[in-house]
């Protein structure tokens, strides 16, 4: 275990930040530097009716991910099997044919799919 004694010109003692790693040492001295925040001026912003978050803009879909993924009615999401563009020639016909057709997706990417596709007409599950 590494043991750091560090001071700044910004505080007034020096910290000891031990069992850390040095990066951690000098970013957690760093955090306890840091003045106090100043007030500002209100601004006034806008409302967006779309999904996106306030301050963030519009939501747009991203076009890669809609021209990858297809929604069904139910929800479901599909996508392409990938390997089967090129250098396929040494496949067999079998493993040719079980790289076509789609395929659903996992339930751990829904979350980024959604993100990717805000505004699609169906919902997704």
């Amino acid at each position: 275990m590494a043991s750091f004694t560090m001071s700044t010109a910004r505080l007034a003692a020096p910290a000891k930040v031990s069992g850390l790693g040095f990066r951690k040492a000098i970013s957690a001295v760093r955090l306890a530097a840091k003045p106090a925040p100043v007030a500002t001026k209100a601004v006034a912003m806008t409302v967006c009716k779309t999904k996106a978050k306030p301050g963030h803009g519009k939501a747009k879909t991203n076009k890669s991910a809609a021209k990858r993924f297809k929604i069904t009615a139910s929800g479901k999401v599909l996508h392409r099997r990938p390997g089967k563009q090129h250098l396929n020639s040494h496949m067999s016909t079998r493993h040719k044919k079980r790289l076509s057709g789609e395929r659903q997706i996992g339930r751990e990417q829904i979350p980024l799919i959604k993100g990717l596709l805000p505004h699609s007409r169906k919902a997704i599950r």
